[in-house]
């Protein structure tokens, strides 16, 4: 069978978590014919997950969505399915220098809204995105890999494992951050080790989270505790994201239960009381990714694909719902005009929208990054005053929080 014989769309969107499967339904409710392929199987994907009732029932993989993030969610109709479910609004951020007196807090009470983000596990998401999926006009080829990239005049595509070809006019790449068609497309990145590890588990506390989220900084890595809340509402469940130096990752993960709680009791500085049950811990290498083009022709990168960035801030997923935003912005513009979806200016001004505002969030965390790693006297002296400061000036704290949840302020 030719090329030209294969099934086609106007729009392939390969990778079906939460950023590719948001742009697929996104683009098919435009009213484009749209493809979704995904290695996993859907059954799988669209399972409900089961009551937390202790910490391993949590999914170790939670993102801090923004209110920006949330807009995009409700437009698509899937935020009332994915807050049905165990969710965890916060309304205040701490954040403190460990090996110092500075100390910033944000409230959403400050900013006149409700919350300043909502802490969920991955895997809800994409449930709810799944689900949807279902009853729209999506044509989801799942349980299969891609194993190939082709090109044939005006039309483009991928090759599966078991044989299948299919073709489009424009395929997006949400293949996560070794994204494999990026690749094969010949996009190059500019990238680096940071030389850090991130911890992720699940913890309960003595205390409750008080619906906040922490972050102290160390010259060896942040740590964060993340507030989760159960069907019950008990409110002594965390997600922790603990980004270590290579060679202390590696000691914290050495350690058995007991003398990694007291560990992170004493990084946390008991702000929480004693750490009382951990969940199985992972980790993971940090590494910041940067594709030097998001498109070539007829083709496009989102999300991780695009861009990997520290998780000291917790906007990985925002930044994809951003790509997101963006691209369907754009796209429905150019159906509006009759135009079709691989023309070069739309992809053009995608690039253009998104590349700039992502690299700057990259140079903030790196800034953020190599500010709180060094342990120079003035250096530390400077950070913990700068930090005092800016907590007694609410203008521009909240106009800074403002800006990170994508608030009109």
């Amino acid at each position: 069978m030719t090329m030209s014989e294969q099934p086609q769309f106007d729009i392939l969107v390969v990778g079906g978590g939460m950023v590719g499967s948001a742009l697929a339904l996104g683009l098919s409710r435009q009213g484009w014919n749209v493809g979704l392929v995904e290695g996993a199987d859907r059954k799988a994907l669209m399972q409900d997950p089961e009551e937390a009732l202790s910490v391993e029932d949590f999914d170790p993989r939670v993102s801090a969505i923004s209110v920006a993030s949330q807009r995009l969610l409700e437009q698509l109709g899937v935020w009332p399915d994915i807050t049905a479910g165990r969710h965890c609004p916060y309304q205040t951020m701490t954040v403190w220098d460990g090996d110092g007196t500075g100390r910033i807090q944000f409230e959403a009470a400050e900013l006149r809204a409700p919350a300043l983000g909502t802490i969920i596990e991955n895997r809800r998401i994409v449930r709810a995105l799944f689900d949807a999926l279902a009853d729209s006009a999506v044509t989801l080829i799942d349980g299969v890999r891609v194993s190939g990239w082709w090109q044939d005049g005006h039309t483009r595509g991928i090759r599966l494992e078991d044989g299948q070809t299919f073709g489009a006019r424009l395929v997006v790449a949400a293949d996560g951050a070794h994204s494999r068609l990026r690749q094969w497309v010949g996009l190059p990145t500019r990238e680096w080790d940071y030389g850090q590890q991130a911890i992720v588990c699940t913890v309960r506390t003595a205390q409750s989270h008080r619906y906040t989220a922490w972050q102290r900084f160390s010259p060896t890595g942040p740590l964060a505790f993340l507030p989760l809340l159960s069907e019950s509402g008990d409110e002594h469940f965390c997600s922790i994201v603990w980004s270590q130096d290579t060679e202390e990752a590696r000691r914290l993960m050495g350690l058995d239960d007991h003398a990694f709680k007291a560990e992170l009791e004493r990084a946390i500085e008991r702000e929480l009381g004693a750490v009382d049950l951990v969940s199985r811990r992972y980790a993971f290498p940090l590494r910041q990714r940067h594709a030097k083009e998001y498109i070539a022709p007829g083709f496009a990168l989102v999300g991780d694909a695009a861009h990997t960035i520290h998780p000291l801030a917790g906007q990985g997923a925002n930044l994809g719902y951003g790509d997101v935003r963006a691209l369907l912005d754009e796209l429905a513009s150019a159906r509006s005009k009759g135009i079709d979806p691989d023309n070069e200016l739309v992809l053009a001004r995608y690039q253009r929208r998104r590349k700039g505002e992502n690299l700057a969030m990259m140079a903030a965390m790196e800034g953020f990054k190599q500010l709180f790693g060094r342990d120079e006297l003035t250096l530390r002296w400077l950070r913990n005053t700068g930090m005092r400061w800016l907590n007694q000036l609410g203008p521009i704290k909240n106009r800074i929080a403002a800006e990170a949840m994508g608030l009109d302020a």
